[in-house]
């Protein structure tokens, strides 16, 4: 009589392996612009211009110049997330093992793993809103704050002295002359400031790595030697091309100080400070991120904003 194995299932080991985090891209923006902590609901960023007339020596005084002292506000809006872990419903799957002996369970068996993953999306997050975030227009996340998109649209039209367009389906011809043309429209005040950097998307970053490359085939020296990962100076000049998350699929590229960008939060590190906890009365694991976020510009017209067309 054969063996007869026709009401079993094939095997498949669940636990051979351990659980894999996700792969998250997560934002650079915020340790690169200036971040301004302790914005409850807003706050000023306080700034100082001042002007010199000179004149001929000569005895006497006569007052010339001024200095003025103004301010531009930043808001920031409350951002949370919640969610719940029944940690029963893991007791069914190969998650079991991991488990500690016992009905009363209060600890995820993979937390480290779910708190590094938790922390790169909440990251990731905050790059996103600070770029593309849209209270009026975004959908979902998005839709929680507005960020510098939102910010310099309404701020610095396509037709401005320090506005422009580019045209992505040209993109691949024309990338090295637009990035070149936006630093020509830079405030001459602040063309040889230490931090100039020009953000743009992966894509578009990847676009402008391979023009130069293709134009200076055995002269380009590209990132690898530039110290930061997908970042490099434009030829000649002294700003950083940078590539940011927040950026991916926003059709536009920002030049500007990166001092003069602001990003405001409450306490600097309460995106990251996420909390895990048991609540006994609901029995249920949970986690708990909350944050402010709002973003603005000291000096609009020290940045430069292009769109796509």
């Amino acid at each position: 009589m054969s063996l007869n194995l026709s009401g079993l299932s094939a095997y498949t080991n669940e636990n051979a392996m351990d659980l894999i985090k996700e792969a998250v891209l997560k934002g650079r923006t915020v340790d690169l612009v200036n971040v301004q902590g302790g914005v409850k609901s807003s706050a000023t960023i306080n700034r100082l211009s001042t002007s010199l007339t000179a004149a001929a020596g000569a005895c006497g005084w006569s007052a010339t110049g001024s200095t003025t002292l103004d301010q531009r506000t930043i808001s920031v809006d409350d951002i949370k997330i919640n969610e719940s872990i029944c940690l029963n419903d893991l007791e069914g799957f190969y998650t079991q093992v991991q488990m500690n002996p016992g009905s009363y369970n209060t600890d995820i068996p993979f937390e480290q793993l779910f708190a590094e993953n938790k922390r790169d999306q909440v990251m990731a997050l905050v790059e996103d809103l600070v770029w593309k975030g849209d209270k009026v227009g975004g959908s979902g996340n998005l839709a929680l704050a507005d960020g510098f998109k939102v910010l310099f649209d309404a701020a610095i039209a396509s037709t401005a002295s320090n506005g422009g367009t580019y045209s992505s389906a040209a993109l691949s011809s024309t990338i090295i002359d637009k990035v070149d043309e936006m630093i020509a429209k830079l405030d001459t005040d602040v063309i040889d400031a230490e931090d100039l950097h020009l953000f743009m998307s992966y894509s578009d970053y990847r676009t402008y790595a391979k023009a130069l490359r293709d134009a200076n085939l055995f002269h380009y020296t590209g990132a690898e030697n530039q110290g930061l990962e997908f970042s490099q100076m434009v030829p000649g000049t002294n700003v950083r091309v940078v590539a940011v998350r927040g950026l991916n699929g926003a059709s536009r590229w920002l030049l500007s100080p990166a001092s003069n960008l602001y990003v405001g939060t409450d306490l600097l590190t309460d995106a990251e400070d996420f909390k895990i906890f048991y609540s006994q009365d609901n029995d249920e694991v949970r986690f708990l991120a909350k944050w402010k976020l709002g973003v603005q510009a000291a000096f609009v017209e020290n940045v430069v904003w292009y769109r796509a067309v």
